[in-house]
C-alpha cells in the first residue's frame, strides 16, 4: 500500500514546509500589504486546503474572506474597489483548467494573484501570478493525501506572513509520527467494530470544515463507499436524517464546545441507530472519541487543520481494505480526465 508512505511523510513534510517556503513569502509583492478582501480559489482538495485556513486568513488581516470555485470566479469575478484584494489560489497539480483560466484572469484584473501548487513546470506557473511551489515531490499515487496537508500548511503559512506571526512546528515531528501511527490504529479498530457502513458522514467547522469535506472526499475516492462532509452546524439541521443503523457520524472537534455538541449528537444518535464517533483534539474526552494521540502544545493548536485529516485517510485505506480495493487507486482512475477537469500532459 504505498498511500500508506505518503500518510507517513505528512509528519516530516509540515514540520520542515514552513521553513523550506520562508524565503519565497518574504519575497511575494502580493504579500506586503494587508488586504482587506481574500478571494480563495481553487477546486476539490485545493478549495478544502484553502477552507482550512480561511479562519486564519480572516483573523490574521481583518479581511473579508470569500471562496470561489473557478467557474464561478470566471462568471462574475469579483468587481475591482478600493479594498487592496488578494487573490490566493491553490492547484496541487497546477493543471485544472478552469483554476488556470481562471488565475490568468485575475491576474489579467490587476489583482495581486498567488498560487499554491506542487509542481513546478505545470502550466499554472505561466499565468503570471506569484507562485510557490511547496517541495515535497510526486505523489505517484491516484488519492493524493500529502499534497493536502502541505496545501493547508502552505495556506496558514501565508496567513502568519499577513498578519506578522511565524510558524514554527519542527519541534512537532516525533508527536505527529505518533498521530501518524495511532491513527493507523484507531482506523483499524473502526472497522473491527463497525465494519464497511453503509454511508458515513464527516462534520467538522472552523478549520475543520475543509478537514470533513477532504476527508470525506478521500474516503469516497479510496473506498467507494458514499461519504459526504458538511459543516457541524448544517448537519445537525437534518443531513443526519440520511444516515441509518448501518451508517456511521464522524464529529471533529477542536474545541471543548465542540466536543460536548458532537457528545450530545452522539448520544442523540445511540437511541436511534446509526454510530458516531468524536476525532476529538480538544482534550475534553467524551466516550465516542477515537484513540488518537495529537500534539500537546497549546500554542500550535491553530494549525490542527494539517494533521487531523490523517486517522481518516488511514481509514479510507482500511475500508478499501475491506472491500477488496486497491488503496492506492481512486474507485475510479480514470473519470478526472473523461470529465476533461486537467490538462492533460503531452506523453
Amino acid at each position: 500500500m504505498q498511500i500508506g508512505t505518503y500518510i507517513r511523510r505528512q509528519p516530516a513534510t509540515l514540520t520542515g514546509l514552513p521553513a523550506a517556503i520562508g524565503a519565497d513569502l518574504d519575497g511575494f509583492a502580493s504579500l506586503r500589504q494587508r488586504p482587506e478582501r481574500i478571494v480563495l480559489l481553487g477546486t476539490g482538495s485545493s478549495m478544502n486546503a484553502l477552507l482550512a485556513g480561511a479562519e486564519a486568513l480572516e483573523e490574521g488581516t481583518g479581511a473579508s474572506v470569500i471562496a470561489k470555485e473557478p467557474e464561478a470566479f470566471l462568471r462574475l469575478p469579483p468587481r475591482a474597489s478600493a479594498q487592496r484584494t488578494l487573490v490566493l489560489a491553490a492547484s496541487q497539480s497546477g493543471m485544472s483548467i478552469t483554476t488556470i483560466e481562471a488565475v490568468r484572469l485575475a491576474v489579467e484584473l490587476g489583482f495581486p494573484t498567488l498560487v499554491i501548487t506542487g509542481e513546478a513546470g505545470s502550466l499554472i506557473t505561466e499565468t503570471g501570478a506569484e507562485i510557490i511551489v511547496m517541495p515535497i515531490g510526486t505523489e505517484t499515487v491516484g488519492p493524493k493525501t500529502m499534497g493536502y496537508s502541505a496545501t493547508v500548511i502552505s495556506v496558514l503559512a501565508v496567513a502568519a506572513k499577513l498578519a506578522g506571526r511565524t510558524i514554527d512546528v519542527s519541534g512537532l515531528l516525533q508527536q505527529l509520527e505518533q498521530t501518524a501511527e495511532t491513527g493507523l490504529a484507531a482506523a483499524k479498530d473502526l472497522i473491527i467494530r463497525f465494519g464497511v457502513p453503509d454511508y458515513i458522514l464527516v462534520a467538522g467547522q472552523a478549520t475543520h470544515l475543509g478537514t470533513a469535506l477532504e476527508t470525506s472526499l478521500k474516503i469516497a475516492e479510496i473506498s467507494g463507499v458514499p461519504t459526504a462532509g458538511f459543516d457541524t452546524e448544517e448537519a445537525l439541521h437534518g443531513h443526519v436524517y440520511g444516515t441509518t443503523d448501518k451508517s456511521l457520524v464522524i464529529s471533529i472537534a477542536q474545541t471543548e464546545a465542540e466536543a460536548k455538541v458532537a457528545a450530545n449528537l452522539g448520544e442523540a444518535l445511540a437511541e436511534l441507530g446509526p454510530r458516531t464517533v468524536v476525532l476529538n483534539l480538544s482534550g475534553y474526552s467524551t466516550r465516542f472519541d477515537l484513540d488518537v494521540n495529537w500534539p500537546t502544545e497549546p500554542k500550535q493548536q491553530w494549525l490542527a487543520g494539517c494533521w487531523a485529516p490523517m486517522p481518516l485517510q488511514w481509514y479510507g485505506c482500511e475500508l478499501a481494505i475491506a472491500r477488496g480495493i486497491d488503496p492506492d487507486k481512486m474507485i475510479y482512475p480514470n473519470l478526472g480526465r473523461r470529465l476533461n477537469v486537467r490538462i492533460r500532459k503531452e506523453a
